[in-house]
């Protein structure tokens, strides 16, 4: 009677140890997911208050690694399946080694996914946000606010404040491998929204609570671009260079004559040549 109930006293402390354990590995991740850009939403933060045993852990950790695929390729994760669908029989025989597997997964996560960004370093990020019957818009982080969360300006001009956990599920993926939020597509017109009351719930453990942010932050505006400067003009043509015009005719035979004359010592028989060339010539 007493081996049996030593026995069942053992049973029952491995179970609250397991859910011990469990818990905290909840806790765990809920810390890894709030970092990631993309939340994995509210029905996978709504089952961390649930999870009390390793398939459950298992069940978490399935959906958060889709999230962070890029950063653990190469990672095998069949054992994790198995577990989460693992009944109690068997775990009893391998939680030990379940137990440190499960571990080991949650520190390669915890070193791989990056801290949680500054409120500062979101300001201009590109969101899509659905509208039930609308379709989906694009909008612009451009302002930062401690009491109304982030303003968001959509493709149409118009801005709404939202929540740090709402914004999560807006943005796209940071490198990480996260789910891609569907793309934009032909819709009608968006609802009008409220500027200056954040939507949606609280700001969760983000950038706005972490106290990392200054109380309010504004995109910086775009500088405005100059315009290109005209080509400069084609440069003139070379300037003709002028030649010397050659003498008339009648003088050109003149200078010849006179050197000529020059040259021979100014004959009579030169001197009368050049009287009848100067004869000869038009006038």
């Amino acid at each position: 009677g007493r081996r049996q109930a030593a026995h069942l006293s053992g049973m029952q402390g491995g179970r609250v140890e397991a859910s011990q354990f469990a818990r905290g590995c909840a806790e765990r991740l809920r810390s890894i997911e709030a970092r990631l850009d993309y939340s994995c939403g509210s029905r996978w933060q709504g089952q961390l208050s649930v999870c009390d045993d390793l398939p459950s852990v298992a069940r978490l950790l399935l959906p958060l690694q889709v999230r962070c695929g890029a950063l653990l390729a190469g990672s095998d994760s069949g054992w994790l399946e198995s577990l989460a669908a693992m009944s109690a029989a068997e775990l009893e025989t391998q939680s030990s080694e379940l137990t440190r597997m499960v571990t080991g997964r949650l520190n390669e996560l915890d070193r791989a996914v990056p801290p949680v960004r500054k409120p500062s370093e979101i300001l201009g990020e590109v969101v899509f946000k659905q509208f039930k019957g609308h379709g989906t818009f694009l909008g612009t982080v451009i302002e930062f606010d401690q009491q109304t969360g982030f303003r968001l300006q959509y493709d149409d001009g118009d801005t709404e404040d939202v929540s740090w956990n709402d914004l999560r599920t807006m943005m796209m993926p940071r490198g990480t491998g996260e789910a891609m939020p569907p793309a934009p597509k032909e819709r009608g017109e968006r609802p009008p929204t409220t500027p200056g009351t954040p939507s949606g719930g609280g700001g969760g453990g983000g950038p706005a609570s972490s106290g990392m942010g200054a109380a309010s932050l504004k995109r910086p505006a775009e500088p405005a671009r100059d315009e290109p400067e005209p080509p400069p003009p084609p440069p003139p043509p070379p300037a003709k260079v002028a030649r010397p015009e050659a003498p008339p005719p009648g003088a050109r035979k003149k200078q010849l004559l006179a050197v000529a004359r020059h040259s021979t010592g100014g004959g009579a028989a030169a001197s009368s040549g050049s009287g009848a060339a100067e004869e000869g010539e038009p006038r």
